[in-house]
């Protein structure tokens, strides 16, 4: 069985192509960031807010189509003004860095929000929740966001593992209109 990050690459891979424009909301270490650079899109933008570890990935990946913002990914507006084919997120914090610093459910919410509107029609948006005791407040918040949006404008299905309390899952979203 492939994790939970395996299964959103797969989901995004689809509207992956040479033109693609795509957002990694949360660059973290960059492996979602080296995912899209593999799939030969135009251009990847790339929102984390730690100054360590931005410098360090940043440092890391050497692509002239990587365009990395040193902000919170709420703000993504400001520096993206196109139409964008994929976006992933993953809320949490970053793996072997400060667990204190993580995303939280106002920002997530609003970066979710301004990333649907900027997602192109049939564009895809995967979102890998860890529901955990600190995340269970932000997974609640954006499930109850995300059944609130029009389902003849947007797709969303959730991909979970039944039998494991507080497992990492996948919400997959692709814009119908």
């Amino acid at each position: 069985m492939k994790s939970i990050v395996d299964q959103s690459h797969d989901f995004l891979k689809d509207v992956l192509h040479k033109g693609a424009i795509c957002i990694d909301a949360t660059l973290g270490w960059g492996k979602d960031t080296d995912f899209f650079l593999k799939n030969n899109v135009r251009k990847v933008y790339g929102f984390e807010i730690q100054q360590v570890v931005f410098e360090q990935t940043v440092s890391n990946i050497k692509d002239s189509h990587f365009v990395p913002v040193f902000d919170g990914h709420q703000n993504m507006d400001a520096y993206v003004k196109e139409e964008v084919d994929a976006i992933i997120f993953n809320f949490g914090y970053c793996p072997g860095f400060d667990s204190q610093v993580k995303t939280n459910p106002k920002t997530s919410l609003e970066a979710i929000e301004k990333a649907l509107y900027l997602l192109k029609k049939k564009g895809r948006m995967a979102l890998v929740i860890y529901p955990h005791e600190e995340g269970r407040e932000e997974s609640k918040a954006i499930e109850m966001y995300l059944k609130k949006l029009d389902s003849h404008a947007f797709y969303i299905e959730k991909r979970t593992q039944l039998n494991q309390d507080h497992s990492p899952y996948l919400i997959g979203i692709e814009k119908l209109k």
